[in-house]
């Protein structure tokens, strides 16, 4: 199945889910079944059903071919991701609509907005989320970077991509002796001319909407083995003297592959220095030439989307009675309050397994460091 067609099986699931989202918060619970709800409900998972099963494994495109230009002067933010936005306000509105539709007229007032207020308090929170989507701002310190790519000179250095890596570390001071929690670091490994090693991770973590997890993931899968550029500001002893009195401290880089594909990152202080202070890497970028903000691709991973599939069943068997009327009072209400509390745990399932799953389709995970025995042995 082509992309075109998986995108629009993708973005009608979301909107049959809009339609009856929808009716439930236009309409009031009347007498006798609702089949206006149930067949957009139905509509909307038999699509995603379909989106699944088509995109379940499929592979990671490889690289187009090679059209470098030179270091792009111009490095966007990305781009709105519409299925994000609307996956948010979905999030955001569902579990009061249900419970709203299951309680009202079934049980008293003050139950109703006692059950409703922490639901309202849920939608609100997602307000700096959706602004935070749809404006995209960078960091301080990548709007440094994109300042000193525009004015015409940025350090750089070409890579040779190894891949995205799912390390797990065992930190010298972790005190368990039985199944010690690792920390994981999730990054870009690449390896410059001289065989020394070298690590990217996301630009922040991503909660709601565009995983910088999956972006590194993608781009680490489609280029490795591929020779890539990393881009620092040529204003880096200001980053450096910022960078310690805040949270992450490192460096703004870009990522930028030789088909002009790019995405943002950070990276550490540490083993840096060697690359910023040699005046060879300080380079020009080519004016008016723009760089590519990788382009996200979805697919089915039952660790991750099965989790919130699941979520998503128990709310909809929850609102079938309902729906169908075979209940009323209190039983109506308490139904919809466990639909609501799936509807709100979904988004949350999924990203926890998205940050503590690996694919290994994307990401090389090679197995836990222990850093508290003589060279971080493995186990």
């Amino acid at each position: 199945m082509s992309r075109t067609t998986t995108e629009a099986v993708r973005a009608a699931a979301f909107g049959f889910a809009a339609v009856a989202l929808f009716l439930c918060l236009v309409y009031d619970r009347a007498d006798g079944a609702r089949w206006d709800v149930l067949a957009a409900l139905a509509a909307g998972a038999v699509c995603a059903g379909v989106w699944a099963f088509a995109t379940r494994g499929e592979p990671v495109p490889a690289p187009g071919p090679r059209q470098w230009h030179g270091l792009p002067s111009v490095l966007p933010r990305n781009p709105v991701d519409r299925f994000a936005v609307a996956g948010m306000l979905l999030a955001a509105t569902a579990p009061f609509a249900a419970y709203r539709f299951a309680a009202h007229g079934e049980v008293h007032d003050g139950f109703l907005v006692l059950g409703a207020l922490p639901l309202v308090v849920w939608l609100l929170v997602f307000v700096p989320v959706l602004w935070r989507l749809l404006v995209r701002r960078l960091p301080e310190r990548h709007r440094l970077l994109a300042q000193d790519a525009e004015a015409g000179r940025v350090v750089a250095v070409r890579f040779e991509s190894a891949g995205a890596e799912w390390a797990r570390i065992v930190e010298e001071d972790n005190p368990r002796l039985i199944d010690p929690r690792p920390e994981i670091a999730r990054m870009l490994k690449v390896r410059d001319e001289h065989g020394k090693w070298y690590g990217v991770q996301g630009l922040l973590p991503g909660l709601f909407g565009r995983s910088t997890v999956g972006e590194v993931s993608l781009f680490g899968a489609r280029f490795k083995g591929e020779h890539i550029w990393i881009m620092w500001p040529e204003r880096w002893e200001a980053v450096l003297a910022v960078a310690r009195r805040q949270r992450p401290p490192a460096y703004p880089v870009a990522v930028v592959s030789e088909t002009g594909e790019m995405i943002w990152g950070y990276a550490a202080i540490d083993y840096t220095d060697r690359y910023l202070t040699d005046p060879a890497n300080l380079r020009p970028t080519v004016p008016g030439l723009a760089g590519r903000p990788l382009r996200p691709r979805p697919a089915f991973r039952t660790a991750v989307h099965g989790r919130m599939y699941l979520r998503l069943a128990v709310a909809l068997a929850a609102l079938t009675p309902l729906l169908l009327d075979l209940v009323s009072g209190a039983a109506s209400a308490w139904l919809g309050f466990l639909a609501a509390v799936a509807l709100a745990d979904a988004p949350f399932a999924a990203s926890r397994a998205n940050a503590r799953v690996p694919d290994p389709t994307r990401w090389t995970v090679p197995p836990v460091a222990d850093l508290r025995t003589g060279g971080g042995a493995a186990r």
